[in-house]
């Protein structure tokens, strides 16, 4: 019997442990989720958009350089984040649920040797691979150039990023969401004044263009990360972080490699699916690629705040689950989701009844506001079942990632083939790639509740 196995014999369970056990599930879940918002709009949108503010004062080259390196950098946060984040996050609620301090801490020691070692395998790739891989997507010259100045800074400081998503999973797994709120609000006044300082210089600081503003964002990355790993240590969690007397087992990697790794995909096929969307507009001409390209965008902001609530369906379930309580965990999922889909629906009525609210903030060309309109008031119907994707952290909690990735999948091949025949046959322009669009959305949500329903392994 190893360190990790020895103390479970009826022990204590941490004040916050015992909450997610035992608190009124909708304050408690509300009470998660909202410190989880805030960090989620730093991450997925304040720092991108600080970072191509102070980039377009360089001129179009370097802002295109940035947007080129923009889709890869998401993709690894939200792998660090959400993918593995989420397994890492779900195996520490699971094991504090079961009361198995101890083996917690040791989970996330080695959630931390994970997160070194997805580091290292970015870091590698596009610091070797990346001028080719720009190259393939066609920029040459100036763009290509700006392009590699800010991929090269990003991504070898991949470890602050892996690290921070790593830490942030740590301390969602044991409930204390409230910290994170104020560590990444912190560090994100550091990038804001950091930022204009680089980019520009200023006294004895150099003028580094666009290279400042990748460093500017590793700086605060690194920053946050340190800050929840002195937390931490400090013994206020119901884990403190240490390595001493940590033995590595294989066990305790496949605990959150076996979910983390396959769901590492579900990112991929999604924003493959928005991919190929964005491909079919382009075949309509700029005008609509102008308005799909807009209207998306609310899209991509439904994601972030689903997983919020995610987030606190994560500690929640997986805390349950440890403890065996399994009708709680179900019904937190559950309750979840239909909080999820209530907010969702407001969403979806802003979308439909007011889409000048949101198409106002990209462009005044009146075409592109009417088609942008039409595509919100087709695809809004829809977004309710968006909010089927917090069940992707219920199928963390119960160890099955294959359920979302046969959502995910079944989306893009609604979207490929659906986009395929709208476009090339029906010639349905952007209406057609409204209907394809939502169809996918319902596909996507409709598999994911139906699995839970059927096919969820809670105990």
């Amino acid at each position: 019997m190893t360190d990790t196995t020895v103390k479970q014999a009826a022990p204590a369970v941490a004040t916050r442990t015992r909450l997610l056990l035992k608190g009124p599930v909708v304050p408690t879940m509300l009470r998660i989720a909202t410190p989880n918002l805030a960090v989620n709009v730093i991450l997925i949108a304040v720092t991108a958009s600080v970072d191509a503010h102070f980039v377009g004062y360089l001129g179009l080259d370097a802002l295109a350089g940035l947007a080129l390196v923009f889709p890869f950098l998401m993709l690894m946060q939200q792998m660090a984040n959400m993918a593995m984040g989420g397994a890492i996050a779900a195996s520490v609620a699971r094991t504090l649920g079961a009361g198995r301090t101890e083996e917690a801490r040791a989970l996330a020691c080695h959630a931390l040797v994970i997160a070194t070692g997805a580091a290292a395998l970015f870091s590698a790739a596009f610091l070797l691979g990346g001028p080719e891989l720009y190259r393939l997507l066609g920029e040459r010259g100036p763009v290509l150039a700006a392009a590699l100045e800010y991929s090269n800074v990003i991504f070898a400081g991949a470890i602050a990023y892996w690290l921070l998503g790593a830490l942030t999973s740590i301390v969602r797994g044991t409930g204390h969401a409230a910290i994170l709120a104020w560590v990444y609000i912190a560090a994100e006044a550091l990038h804001i004044a950091l930022v204009p300082l680089l980019v520009f210089g200023w006294g004895p600081f150099p003028a580094l263009g666009i290279t400042g503003a990748g460093l500017a964002t590793v700086i605060s990355f690194l920053a946050s990360a340190t800050a929840l790993a002195i937390y931490l240590a400090s013994g206020r969690t119901a884990i403190t972080l240490s390595f001493t007397r940590v033995r590595f087992e294989r066990r305790l990697f496949a605990e959150i490699l076996k979910v983390g790794a396959p769901m590492s995909l579900a990112p991929v096929l999604n924003n493959a699916a928005l991919a190929a969307l964005t491909t079919y507009a382009g075949v309509l001409g700029a005008t609509s690629l102008a308005a799909f390209g807009a209207a998306v965008r609310l899209e991509y902001l439904l994601y972030p705040l689903n997983f919020s609530m995610g987030a606190a369906v994560l500690a929640m379930m997986g805390s349950s689950i440890g403890a065996k309580q399994f009708g709680r965990a179900a019904r937190i999922a559950w309750i979840g989701l239909a909080l999820s889909a209530g907010a969702m629906a407001c969403v979806s009525l802003v979308a439909i009844v007011g889409p000048g609210l949101w198409m106002g903030l990209f462009s005044h060309d009146l075409q592109i506001l009417a088609d942008g309109a039409l595509y919100l008031a087709i695809v809004g119907l829809a977004y309710p079942f968006v909010a089927g994707t917090l069940l992707n952290s219920a199928f963390q909690s119960t160890r099955q990632p294959q359920w979302p990735l046969v959502a995910m999948g079944s989306r893009l091949a609604v979207v490929v083939l659906g986009g395929w025949i709208a476009v090339e046959i029906l010639q349905t322009g952007l209406v057609g790639i409204a209907v394809v669009t939502a169809l996918g959305l319902v596909t996507m949500g409709g598999v994911l509740i139906g699995a839970f329903r059927f096919f969820a392994k809670l105990g």
